[in-house]
């Protein structure tokens, strides 16, 4: 299974150091979520992360810094599909037109927006797939074999986020997820890197049951 990892939407005290290890640890893909963030604080970000890693990294916002640094794609909001729809889709298309080969992702919070969308994205995620670790009361509400069958049945790679930690790797790969985001299960951790290798292992395992 895939391994994911999102940026803490606040910042961490040597978050740039953490990433560059996660990285020489083995992380393939980056999400890199500020909401806070101008561009200029995008920027800075970027430019402290070591370069040769900078095609592990989605932007969740100020996509168009993809034509400045070499990065792995982008990711779509909710807010982007839903209330900037034309917006959004003309800057996908410009975006693919000057870098064709750049990954596009998407997530949903439910069965049904996830049934309904037909566009081509990379993978996409689903949450909260478990009770989430960064957000209080953040519960999942969904149904296991619901869940299941429509994992199964969607023609795009479905990644779990929400509630991700040690214990719910076996579960997520009986769902048939594809991978797992990781957010407040790496970022409340005393050693995230640590962290990291522990869930990656786990998932690496369960390629092979």
């Amino acid at each position: 299974m895939k391994v994911i990892v999102i940026a803490s939407p606040k910042d961490i005290r040597n978050e740039a150091t953490i990433v560059n290890s996660l990285f020489k640890a083995g992380l393939q893909r980056f999400h890199l979520r500020k909401p806070d963030y101008g561009t200029k604080e995008m920027r800075n970000y970027l430019e402290n992360i070591e370069a040769v890693y900078h095609n592990r990294i989605l932007l969740h916002s100020h996509h168009f810094l993809m034509l400045e640094y070499n990065l792995a794609g982008i990711h779509l909001s909710e807010n982007n599909r839903v209330n900037h729809r034309v917006k959004t889709l003309l800057m996908t298309k410009y975006l693919k037109m000057r870098l064709p080969n750049i990954s596009i992702t998407t997530g949903y919070h439910t069965i049904s927006s996830l049934k309904a969308d037909n566009y081509l994205y990379e993978y996409v995620f689903l949450s909260p797939v478990f009770d989430s670790i960064s957000k209080i009361g953040y519960r999942s509400t969904f149904n296991e074999d619901s869940l299941q069958k429509v994992v199964h049945a969607s023609s795009v790679k479905v990644i779990a986020l929400g509630g991700i930690d040690e214990d719910k790797i076996e579960k997520a790969y009986q769902l048939g997820f594809s991978g797992v985001a990781l957010l407040g299960g790496i970022w409340n951790a005393a050693d995230p890197v640590n962290k990291f290798k522990r869930i990656q292992q786990l998932c690496s395992a369960s390629d092979h049951l």
